[in-house]
C-alpha cells in the first residue's frame, strides 16, 4: 500500500513538472554572445581559414565584386580589420564593368563606405541609383541615406515615404505581387529600424510588420519563403529583430513550440561550420547570411548600432573616379512594373505551386553559376537559392509563386516530339497535365477507338487460352476461372487507362465557346543573343497572335493548353493539380539563358499575381506568353 501511495505521488509530482515545462515558451536551447562568435568563427574556418585578417586578404580579395560583399559588411561591423586590399579589388572590379543595378551599385557603395573608403563610386551612387530598380534599390538606398550620404532623387523622409506607400494590404512589402514575402518584409526592416520611435506612420508600419512576420513563423520556429523552408529566411528575420532591439531568442512572438527563430536557423548548421539552405549540403548564400544574422544579434546584444548602420563612415571629400558607374541611375525607374519585379528577390511568375522558388531579397553571385558554392548575390542584386537541387531567383506573388519558363514554337511549324530531356528531366510527350494524356475516346476517323478492339483482343486470347486448355484435357473449372479472373483484369485495365499518340494528341479541340481570348508566345528578349537550342525561331515568335475559344471559368493554362494541341507545342508542366508548373516547353526552359530567365505571362498587359491555372479569362482577353532574361525587367 505504501508503495502504491509513494508511486502515486512520484506520478504526480512528475505530470505536474512536465505540464510546467511545456509551459515555457523558451527554446530548449539558447546561445551566448560567446557562443555566437563562436559560430562566426567556424564559417571563417568553412571558408578554409582559421584567422579573420587572412581571410579578408585571401579569399574576400580575390572575390571582390563577386561573393565578399556582406562578408566584408558584417566583418567592418564586429571587428578591427584592414580592408586595404579587398577595398583596392574592389575597386579595381568596378573599374572593369559598368554596373546597371541601381541594387548592385547600392550594395558596392555600402560596402566601400564600411571599409572607409571615401571614392566617389559611394557619392555617385547615392544620387544616381536610388529607386532605380524597384523595392529592393529603395530599401538600399535607405541604408546609404541612413549613413549619412544624400542624393538628388530622395530626401530621408521622401524615400521614407515612398517605402511605406508600397506595404501591402496585409502588412508586409514584397516586390510584386498583392501580398508581404517574409525575406523582403525582414529586409525592409532592416532599413526602418534606426526610424523607429521618430515618425509615428514608420513606427506603426514596423510595429505592423513585426506582428505579419510573427504570424508567418511555422510551427517549427522557421519561416518559409517560395513553399520552401529555408535556413536564409530565417537569417534574415534574426537581422530584423536584432536591429529593431527585440531578441530572436527570448521574444514570445517569435517562439513556436519552444523553438525560436534563432534556434531555427542555427538547426541549419552543419558539422564543417557552414549552414545550408534546406538539407544536408553546405550553401555559400545560406552561410554567409547567418554571418550577417549572428553579427547583427552580437551588436544588439552589445547595444550598437543597427547591422547597415556604419558608425565609423568617413565622409570626407569623395577622392577617385566614378568606378564602375551605371550612368543616370534614373534609367529603370519604373523597371518592376507588373510582375518584373526587381530586388534581390526577383521573379515574376507563370505558376500556381509555392514550391517552385523562394522569394526574398538580395543577391548577387558575379559569376552566374549554379553551384551551391560561392553563389550569394547575382551582378543584378538579386539573390539565388537552391531547391532540391534547382536553382531559384526569389520573389512570390500572391500565390506564393516564382518566374518560370514557358517554352514554345516557331508560328505555324509543327515541332518534333520530346519525350525526355537528360538537362531538364522526364515528362510525358505532348503532355501537358492528366487531362493532355486523357483517353481518346474515337480515333482520327472517328470510328470509335481503341478501347473496343483492345476489349475484344483480350476477349479472344482468353478464349484461345480456354480452347487450348480443353484439347490439353485440363478441363479442371478452377483453370477456367483463372483465365476469365485474368481476362476481366485485362478489360478493366483497358476501360480505366488512357493512351493517344503524339498524332491524337495534337489533334485541334472543337470545342464550342462562350467567347473568344487572343493567345501569343514571344521570346524577342533573346533574338540578338547565342541561341542555346534549335527550338527557338529565328524571329523568336513561337505563336503569333492567334483567336482561341473559351468558357466561363477557363483559365489562361487551359487556352494555353488548348495552343499547344492545336499548333504542335510541347509543354512541359511539372506542377501538381491546380497548380501548373510550366518548366518548358519544347526546348526553351527556365534558366536557359540565366538564373532569372523564365517564362511569364500577362493578360491585357498587366502580370496577374495568380497562377495560370488560376486566372480565368474573359471575353476580349490577350494573353502573352513571354520569355524574359530578368525577371520581366526586359519586358516593356
Amino acid at each position: 500500500m505504501v508503495k502504491n501511495k509513494l508511486f502515486a505521488i512520484l506520478l504526480c509530482v512528475t505530470t505536474l513538472l512536465c505540464g510546467v515545462l511545456s509551459a515555457v515558451p523558451a527554446g530548449a536551447r539558447s546561445y551566448t554572445v560567446a557562443q555566437v562568435q563562436s559560430l562566426c568563427d567556424g564559417i571563417v574556418a568553412y571558408n578554409g581559414y582559421h584567422d579573420t585578417q587572412d581571410f579578408i586578404d585571401g579569399y574576400l580579395a580575390d572575390n571582390a565584386g563577386s561573393t565578399s560583399e556582406f562578408y566584408v559588411l558584417a566583418l567592418s561591423q564586429s571587428g578591427d580589420y584592414d580592408f586595404s586590399r579587398y577595398e583596392s579589388a574592389l575597386l579595381a572590379y568596378l573599374d572593369d564593368r559598368t554596373v546597371s543595378s541601381a541594387t548592385s551599385r547600392e550594395k558596392y557603395a555600402l560596402t566601400l563606405a564600411a571599409v572607409g573608403s571615401t571614392n566617389r563610386y559611394i557619392a555617385d551612387t547615392a544620387d544616381e541609383a536610388i529607386g532605380g530598380l524597384g523595392m529592393m534599390s529603395l530599401v538600399f538606398g535607405l541604408h546609404l541615406l541612413n549613413n549619412g550620404y544624400d542624393s538628388r532623387l530622395y530626401s530621408t523622409d521622401g524615400l521614407l515615404s515612398e517605402i511605406l506607400s508600397r506595404v501591402k494590404d496585409d502588412g508586409g512589402w514584397a516586390v510584386m505581387g498583392s501580398w508581404g514575402d517574409v525575406d523582403v518584409t525582414a529586409m525592409t526592416l532592416q532599413a526602418l529600424a534606426p526610424h523607429y520611435g521618430g515618425r509615428g506612420d514608420v513606427t506603426d508600419a514596423i510595429d505592423r510588420a513585426v506582428e505579419w512576420l510573427s504570424a508567418k513563423q511555422l510551427d517549427s520556429g522557421g519561416f518559409k519563403t517560395m513553399g520552401a523552408e529555408n535556413c536564409e529566411s530565417a537569417a534574415q528575420v534574426v537581422m530584423a529583430l536584432s536591429d529593431l532591439g527585440i531578441d530572436p531568442q527570448t521574444d514570445g512572438r517569435f517562439i513556436k513550440n519552444g523553438t525560436s527563430v534563432m534556434e531555427a536557423m542555427l538547426d541549419y548548421r552543419l558539422s564543417n561550420g557552414g549552414f545550408s539552405h534546406t538539407g544536408n549540403d553546405g550553401n555559400a548564400n545560406a552561410t554567409v547570411e547567418v554571418f550577417c544574422a549572428l553579427t547583427a544579434y552580437r551588436r544588439m546584444c552589445y547595444g550598437q548600432s543597427c547591422f547597415y548602420q556604419l558608425d565609423h563612415v568617413v565622409h570626407g571629400a569623395p577622392s577617385g573616379g566614378s568606378s564602375g558607374s551605371g550612368g543616370s541611375g534614373n534609367a529603370g525607374r519604373s523597371g518592376n512594373s507588373g510582375g518584373g519585379s526587381d530586388s534581390g528577390s526577383g521573379a515574376g511568375s507563370n505558376n500556381a505551386s509555392g514550391s517552385n522558388a523562394r522569394s526574398s531579397g538580395n543577391a548577387d553571385s558575379g559569376s552566374g553559376e549554379r553551384s551551391d558554392q560561392h553563389v550569394e548575390y547575382d551582378s543584378n542584386g538579386n539573390r539565388v537559392i537552391t531547391v532540391n537541387g534547382q536553382k531559384y531567383i526569389e520573389a512570390t506573388n500572391a500565390a506564393g509563386e516564382m518566374v518560370t519558363v514557358n517554352v514554345s514554337e516557331t508560328e505555324n511549324t509543327p515541332r518534333e516530339t520530346r519525350v525526355f530531356s537528360d538537362k531538364h528531366g522526364d515528362f510525358q510527350s505532348g503532355a501537358t497535365d492528366d487531362a493532355a494524356m486523357r483517353a481518346a475516346s474515337a480515333d482520327e476517323s472517328g470510328r470509335g477507338g481503341y478501347k473496343p478492339y483492345a476489349i475484344l483482343g483480350v476477349i479472344a486470347v482468353a478464349g484461345g487460352v480456354c480452347a487450348v486448355l480443353y484439347l490439353m484435357k485440363k478441363r479442371s473449372k478452377k483453370h477456367y476461372i483463372a483465365v476469365g479472373i485474368i481476362a476481366a483484369a485485362g478489360v478493366l485495365f483497358i476501360l480505366i487507362t488512357n493512351f493517344e499518340s503524339t498524332e491524337a494528341h495534337y489533334q485541334p479541340q472543337d470545342v464550342e465557346g462562350d467567347f473568344t481570348v487572343t493567345l501569343s508566345i514571344r521570346c524577342d528578349t533573346i533574338k540578338d543573343l547565342e541561341k542555346k537550342n534549335n527550338a527557338v525561331p529565328d524571329n523568336c515568335i513561337i505563336l503569333d497572335t492567334r483567336e482561341f475559344s473559351a468558357s466561363s471559368g477557363d483559365t489562361v493554362y487551359d487556352v494555353l493548353q488548348n495552343a499547344a494541341r492545336t499548333y504542335h507545342i510541347l509543354i512541359d508542366n511539372r506542377g501538381s493539380d491546380g497548380a501548373a508548373y510550366i518548366a518548358g516547353i519544347d526546348g526553351l526552359y527556365e534558366f536557359d539563358y540565366g538564373d532569372l530567365s523564365g517564362w511569364m505571362y500577362r493578360v491585357n498587359g498587366d502580370f496577374p499575381d495568380v497562377g495560370c491555372q488560376s486566372c480565368t479569362v474573359h471575353d476580349g482577353d490577350q494573353i502573352e506568353w513571354l520569355y524574359t532574361t530578368n525577371i520581366g525587367r526586359d519586358l516593356e
